[in-house]
């Protein structure tokens, strides 16, 4: 049976993405703060605020599970100011949105790279490996109040561009940045779908084929892409 990891496993997208995976067949590993799933999966204690212990949590899956094919990274820390203060987020809160927003994810990205390569081809299975970052559109727009976390969300989702189309471009590794938007276009913020991540993760995990490596999508209609809107307004 494959494995997947999903690390910042809460009670909406983890639990739903959890659910999904495991009524695919799949062996669940789930990794957090605390205990959000309920019993039915395997579940690490985690904080993605420590990026150096990465390492020692996917040795212990793998040898708990089996070694990853799909890792899902869904944890994040927010970094909100006044609109028109940016530079009001003291540097250890600064420090600890970077951690959890770009340090933990580069490290996870590279131990499931690692995974992929030791599973190799024919271990991997038609679908190959996937990593799944859960992003939004900080990474395309300004949202006074959120340069810190745009900055952190950007930076990530860098990396997953370089991942797709250039490191392991032909490989059978495919790298997402998911962002979920209403039906227009605009920004969701604490109505997000836990079903909706769920069955869009599920969907890139099983294609084989990398698709669009910044996947905007619609819950309930899959990809879609909107227009790039470069500020939006303050969102409180």
């Amino acid at each position: 049976m494959p494995t997947v990891l999903i690390i910042g496993a809460g009670p909406r997208v983890g639990q739903a993405s959890a659910e999904a995976f495991a009524a695919a067949g799949f062996q669940v590993a789930v990794a957090s703060r605390k205990q959000n799933t309920g019993a039915n999966y395997r579940h690490y204690t985690f904080d993605a605020a420590e990026p150096d212990k990465v390492p020692a949590l996917f040795e212990k899956v793998s040898a708990d599970l089996g070694i990853p094919s799909v890792v899902i990274y869904n944890a994040y820390k927010g970094g909100m100011t006044p609109p028109d203060s940016p530079f009001e987020l003291g540097l250890e809160d600064f420090q600890a949105g970077l951690n959890v927003n770009t340090t933990t994810p580069f490290i996870a990205a590279r131990e499931a790279v690692k995974g992929f390569e030791k599973l190799g081809p024919s271990q991997l299975g038609p679908a190959g490996g996937t990593f799944i970052f859960t992003g939004n559109m900080l990474n395309i727009s300004a949202i006074p109040g959120l340069m810190a976390f745009g900055m952190q969300k950007n930076a990530t989702a860098n990396m997953i561009r370089h991942l797709a189309l250039a490191a392991y471009n032909g490989k059978p590794y495919k790298f997402y940045y998911a962002d979920e938007r209403h039906a227009d276009g605009s920004y969701v913020t604490t109505d997000l779908s836990g079903p909706g991540h769920a069955e869009l993760f599920l969907g890139l995990a099983k294609n084989a084929k990398q698709g669009p490596w910044d996947h905007t999508f619609v819950s309930g209609k899959g990809y879609v892409e909107f227009p790039q809107q470069e500020s939006l307004a303050w969102y409180p």
